[in-house]
């Protein structure tokens, strides 16, 4: 036995060993330095920055590139109506200085958070986005809480530099809070060696964290160690249970004697028994009326292909012809007024009294956000910049998602481009919108 005993533990040795080398191993790796998080200089090029004001951040930039160290992995995206990667996040700080010489301003909006979005989306393995503008953003399908999730996700920092005539510094200073990042102020007032420091205890954090995140998940991979244990002696093979099959007769029996009385007591109540209801017993219970025969024969079976046959037993009414005469009539009548469709849009909002707006042939419905792009601007943070618009479609209207951030429904689903009928409910984020046809005359 004690033979026996000592094998076994021989065996398992090796493979204990194997497994407490393999853990340190992987926990001892290659730490992560800062030099090797990459860092992304994010530029605004719309025209709200003059020439001369984008030429002196370029030159500001430049003398910030050259404080980091060499081997430093550097970016460059430029934003105005759209984000562009002038040079992609592995590039060079080489690279990155020629490029940024060639940049001028561009474009009629500044998409400051679809920017960010796009930095932070392109770093899933960590860095840092040097941020060069107002503050301002103007159309983006992205908020704010968007880039601040998707930067805490992928382990981004944003440190963010003011410059223009104009600066946002409460929402430069929100984005660096919201990424753990840090607004330095406008670039007037700060020199390139506080950028540079700033960069650097941004990029030293990052890697911090990027290397828990690793000897986390280096720690939490189970290891399979394969163990030699001894033989077990064979067992007895375990039939079964004497009582079992009983027991399941019996259970089997009482099922059935439970379907059979239920379907005893409905019984009396579908042929119409006579005994009391709940409802004449408990006058806090409401009855529901029964569908009997009668209903059946007032309900109508209508087919939306062909008409239904006529019911050739039924008594045809005769009139006599005389009903059909017209009558005479005191006073003149001019002529009939025509009825004309007239389409409605009504806006639920949660706490707001419902509002209502007519439809025209000759223009598009746009909702969103965004003031002065906007038929009908609302302050829900749900809804995108520009959402959906409804829009004159084959004598009728149609609705038509602008690829909104949390999408367009019609009656509970969503679509891309809907034909509407009168009684669709549209959803954009908590605002429902019903569509309506009325008829109103025209004489």
């Amino acid at each position: 036995m004690h033979r026996w005993f000592d094998f076994s533990i021989a065996l398992r040795l090796p493979a204990t060993l194997i497994s407490l080398i393999l853990l340190t191993v992987m926990v001892s790796g290659p730490a992560i330095s800062a030099a090797a998080v990459p860092v992304v200089v994010a530029v605004d090029t719309s025209r709200s920055l003059s020439r001369a004001e984008l030429a002196s951040m370029v030159s500001n930039v430049n003398d910030i590139l050259a404080g980091l160290p060499p081997d430093t992995p550097v970016g460059l995206l430029a934003f105005d109506d759209a984000p562009q990667w002038i040079v992609d996040a592995s590039g060079t700080s080489g690279a990155t200085k020629s490029a940024l010489a060639d940049l001028t301003p561009a474009g009629n909006f500044t998409l400051l958070n679809d920017a960010l979005f796009t930095g932070a989306r392109d770093l899933p393995n960590g860095g840092v986005i040097l941020l060069l503008t107002d503050g301002r953003d103007e159309n983006s399908a992205t908020t704010v809480e968007d880039v601040a999730e998707l930067c805490r996700t992928h382990h981004v920092r944003i440190v963010a530099v003011g410059t223009g005539r104009r600066v946002d510094e409460k929402a430069m200073r929100r984005l660096s809070l919201l990424t753990d990042g840090a607004y330095l102020g406008h670039t007037a007032g700060i020199d390139t060696a506080t950028v540079t420091q700033a960069i650097d205890e941004a990029t030293r954090a990052t890697a911090a964290e990027l290397e828990a995140a690793r000897l986390a998940q280096a720690t939490s991979e189970p290891i399979e160690v394969h163990t030699v244990t001894a033989p077990q002696p064979l067992q007895e093979i375990n039939t079964t249970p004497w009582w079992l099959l009983p027991l399941l007769l019996v259970l089997i029996v009482a099922v059935l004697v439970t379907l059979v009385m239920l379907w005893l007591w409905r019984r009396p109540v579908q042929a119409g028994s006579s005994e009391p209801r709940e409802w004449e017993t408990d006058p806090d219970v409401v009855p529901e009326a029964p569908f009997t025969e009668s209903d059946a024969a007032k309900e109508p079976t209508v087919d939306l292909f062909t008409a239904p046959p006529m019911d050739e037993s039924a008594d045809e009414l005769v009139l006599d012809p005389s009903a059909f005469e017209r009558l005479p009539f005191d006073g003149d009548i001019d002529t009939t007024s025509i009825l004309d469709e007239q389409h409605i849009i009504s806006v639920v909002e949660p706490g707001k009294e419902i509002r209502s707006f007519r439809l025209r042939h000759d223009r598009a419905f746009a909702v969103g956000r965004a003031p002065g792009v906007n038929t009908l601007t609302l302050e829900s943070k749900a809804l995108s910049s520009q959402h959906f618009k409804v829009v004159p479609h084959e004598g009728g209207f149609a609705v038509v998602d602008l690829d909104s951030t949390n999408g367009t429904l019609v009656n509970g689903r969503r679509v891309r481009a809907h034909h509407l009928e009168a009684g669709d409910t549209i959803q954009a984020g908590e605002v429902e919108f019903e569509f309506k046809v009325i008829l109103r005359s025209l004489m």
